[in-house]
């Protein structure tokens, strides 16, 4: 199904039950999607993996209840939002990092060649080698656990202000067999000002709702997608700098130092006054700058290649890499409702966000700290996979079943 494969240790409170087929239609049944107190009783959760699964399954159960509304032709953004919170779980749990991390380290030669120069000249004072890499590797769990928890507040923060919006969606609109611009108004009033971007886009939805036109229908869709997309991104910009700016040199820094004044200080007399000698004349400060940029740009790479990913129904997105076409759209790219723009609106949001328009070429986030490139990424991601009918699949294999309880069992 998804690239995801690992199971979470600890499941959300949302009791999960068999999958069933969505039918198209206005009406919703009660409890298989998350309420305003649903969504907020979740975000209150504080084991943050218990929260990611419980995130996961709601983005999940909204996005059908939305398709159960405005038909499955077209995924919402929470559909898509299912599978990026489904991915901020293996960052979250961390799962198998720290090997990984020493596999990083013992390939990486802007490591190996300054370490083996600081072991050198530590002998020549007397002193031990530094920590073999699986020690230096377990510094970098503190630099994991930052980044983890930073994945994990954004998660929690987009959940709560966006999965909050799709239920009063539903709920404002469900069982409406045609448009009302009185009461669609009254709904839209109800958005904060601060929050333009959401008011816009859930009108649209609203709007998408009893479009019968496919093309208009599927640009509606899509500009309510890229326009939450922004949002989203935007308030999760402090959360995307603080995951990739995790303070590493410092802590790499502090390990290696540590080690060395530990083990001066338990040189004999009067080798230890010279070993000491030779750590502040500088000579092992110097060596040692080369090692901790290795061990941080390392860091970064290993983080950027094994967190900076899209779990979709089928494998994984790299973000560092050009958006590839889905499976059968190597030459058109995009569906067919999309592959032409008429929308002046998604137009204008496009021309803004898009810096190579109705191509894939180029959409590699090289540096994902940066709102623009992942804007560029993303609103292509929506165009190119918006018609992917897998992006319903539930990520756990079944629904939920809500309200949510205090406790639940095990995701199988």
């Amino acid at each position: 199904m998804s690239g995801f494969d690992a199971k979470p240790r600890s499941a959300g409170p949302v009791a999960l039950a068999a999958s069933a087929p969505t039918s198209r239609g206005t009406g919703v049944t009660p409890g298989t999607y998350p309420n305003s107190r649903d969504v907020e009783a979740i975000s209150a959760m504080k084991d943050p993996v218990a929260r990611n699964v419980a995130i996961t399954q709601g983005y999940s159960d909204l996005s059908s209840a939305v398709g159960q509304m405005l038909g499955t032709e077209n995924a919402s953004w929470a559909t898509f939002g299912t599978w990026a919170s489904k991915q901020a779980g293996v960052s979250i749990r961390q799962e198998d990092m720290p090997k990984l991390l020493v596999d990083a380290l013992h390939g990486a030669g802007d490591v190996t060649g300054p370490l083996a120069k600081v072991d050198d000249i530590l002998r020549k004072v007397g002193l031990p080698a530094l920590p073999g890499l699986s020690d230096i590797a377990q510094a970098g769990a503190k630099a994991l656990d930052s980044v983890s928890q930073a994945i994990a507040d954004g998660n929690q923060l987009v959940f709560h202000e966006v999965g909050t919006e799709f239920a009063r969606f539903i709920e404002t609109f469900q069982g409406d067999t045609a448009f009302d611009a009185a009461k669609t108004q009254k709904y839209l009033e109800s958005f904060p000002a601060d929050k333009p971007l959401l008011k816009q886009a859930f009108g649209h939805y609203a709007e998408a709702m009893f479009e019968k036109d496919p093309n208009k229908k599927a640009e509606l869709m899509l500009l309510a997608n890229d326009q939450i997309g922004l949002h989203e991104q935007t308030r999760l910009q402090p959360y995307v700098e603080k995951a990739l700016n995790t303070p590493v040199k410092e802590t790499f820094r502090d390990l290696l130092k540590q080690s060395i004044q530990g083990a001066a200080n338990a040189l004999p007399f009067p080798a230890n006054l010279a070993a000491k000698a030779a750590i502040k004349s500088g000579v092992v400060d110097a060596a040692l700058s080369p090692v901790v940029d290795g061990l941080a740009s390392t860091f970064r790479r290993f983080a950027t290649d094994h967190m900076m990913k899209l779990a979709v129904p089928g494998g994984a997105l790299k973000l560092g890499n050009d958006l590839p076409p889905p499976a059968g759209m190597e030459k058109d790219l995009f569906p067919a409702n999309l592959r032409t723009l008429e929308n002046p609106e998604l137009r204008e949001l496009m021309g803004k966000l898009d810096r190579t328009p109705d191509s894939l070429h180029g959409t590699a986030a090289k540096d994902w700290s940066r709102l623009d490139q992942r804007m560029n990424y993303i609103i292509d991601l929506f165009r190119s996979r918006q018609s992917d009918p897998h992006l319903f699949d539930p990520p756990f294999g079944k629904r939920g079943q809500y309200p949510v309880r205090a406790e639940a069992p095990r995701v199988a």
